[in-house]
């Protein structure tokens, strides 16, 4: 910038001169300047022209965490010596939310510079990452060129996966204190093992035999039934939404269903999930871990942008569940029309279960604590979330 002011400033000096005073030196000195404006421009729109760049990603299945390489190739085709060369990428900007420091080089006529970037995939999601900006200034620092390269990659970053131990969801039953998982999951005709009692376990899941020649109590696991079907319904609708701050309520549903889904799989249950993707409802189905993939690539993309009420979508949707599903209902919004939703679903014979996902620190979500307690007071299980709440910890807690 100071260069370009002195010159400017010179040159004005010169052209009064000429102007007023004339003379074979001013005139002389008028078009020494003039030379020296234009032949830089001249060489650096020379460059521009001949410039050319690549941006290069892995491909393989990457997932949120994941630590990667990003390589950067600029060739200077032309046969000019490049004095200053800035490569701008808002890659790592998209990536991980921070601003990618400046990278600039200088190039030999037809040399190439290569830059490689190391990065944590810190969220998930499908990334276009669009375009780099290449800047070309002249050795006088006169003029400064902008040129855009596009790259025509995109980046599908799938979320982490929680593995969790348990998930007990319903309380159908009751038998004192003790918590009884519904027995919809389980063929109590075919055991599957034999373990130690632990607390919460069923008293009729007591192996009173053995447990009275070992001296303590021994607890029969039975197998899934090939008939245990779980529903699950993600609330995107957009309203929902519109303060998700950094996309935080997004990837805390996004870690919450993955974490369900991916354990019901794993128990060879089968799971029927739907949504909504703005005005298009999403549908996906799996009964084992092979499954898995679908499940993974809309989440890696999911957005709170559906069009439709989210009580009214599923309503909508009731006639198609079968009776004695458990429907789990992730949702970042519980007020009077989810509360009746759910009264709704068990005179239905459908065993719902609500987990809610709020996030505290930035006032987003909603929570109706007469709404919960009425919930509650039906049996109908709870589990709350914050945005920094362990998903591991508070999905696996006994009574949710």
């Amino acid at each position: 910038m100071n260069n370009i002011k002195s010159f400017i400033i010179l040159f004005s000096i010169v052209l009064f001169f000429v102007l007023f005073v004339g003379g074979v030196i001013p005139y002389f000195l008028l078009y020494i300047l003039l030379l020296a404006f234009l032949i830089p421009l001249i060489h650096s729109l020379i460059i521009l022209n001949k410039i050319k760049g690549t941006v290069q990603i892995p491909t393989g299945t990457l997932y949120a965490g994941d630590k990667i390489d990003i390589d950067y190739q600029i060739n200077n085709y032309s046969s000019f010596f490049i004095p200053y060369i800035e490569i701008q990428s808002p890659i790592e900007k998209q990536l991980t939310g921070k601003d990618s420091p400046k990278i600039t080089t200088t190039l030999n006529p037809k040399e190439s510079f290569f830059h490689r970037e190391t990065l944590v995939l810190k969220k998930r999601g499908y990334y276009e990452l669009g375009e780099i900006q290449i800047i070309v200034r002249d050795i006088f620092g006169i003029y400064s060129l902008k040129k855009n390269i596009t790259t025509k990659t995109c980046l599908l970053v799938y979320p982490e996966t929680i593995e969790l131990s348990t998930f007990r969801i319903t309380a159908v039953e009751q038998s004192g204190e003790l918590l009884v998982e519904d027995p919809a999951f389980q063929d109590r005709s075919r055991i599957s093992s034999i373990r130690d009692y632990r607390d919460g376990d069923s008293v009729k899941s007591i192996h009173w035999k053995l447990s009275a020649k070992l001296d303590h109590m021994m607890v029969k696991e039975y197998e899934n039934r090939g008939d245990a079907h779980v529903a699950i319904f993600i609330d995107n609708y957009q309203k929902h939404f519109l303060k998700d701050l950094d996309r935080r309520l997004e990837d805390k549903v996004v870690e919450v269903t993955l974490s369900i889904i991916n354990y019901y799989l794993n128990q060879n249950i089968p799971i029927k999930f739907e949504t909504q993707y703005q005005e298009d409802i999403i549908q996906i189905q799996g009964e084992q871990k092979s499954h898995i993939k679908p499940f993974l690539t809309f989440l890696a993309k999911f957005r709170g942008n559906g069009t439709m009420e989210f009580t009214n979508f599923i309503t909508s949707r009731i006639d198609t569940i079968r009776k004695d599903t458990t429907v789990i209902i992730i949702t970042p919004n519980l007020d009077k029309s989810m509360g009746a939703l759910g009264i709704l679903l068990k005179t239905k014979n459908i065993k719902p279960i609500f987990i809610i996902i709020a996030d505290v620190e930035n006032n987003t979500g909603y929570l109706d604590l007469s709404i919960e307690y009425i919930l509650r007071q039906e049996g109908i299980p709870l589990y709350l979330l914050d945005y920094s709440s362990n998903v591991k910890e508070t999905l696996e807690e006994q009574y949710g």
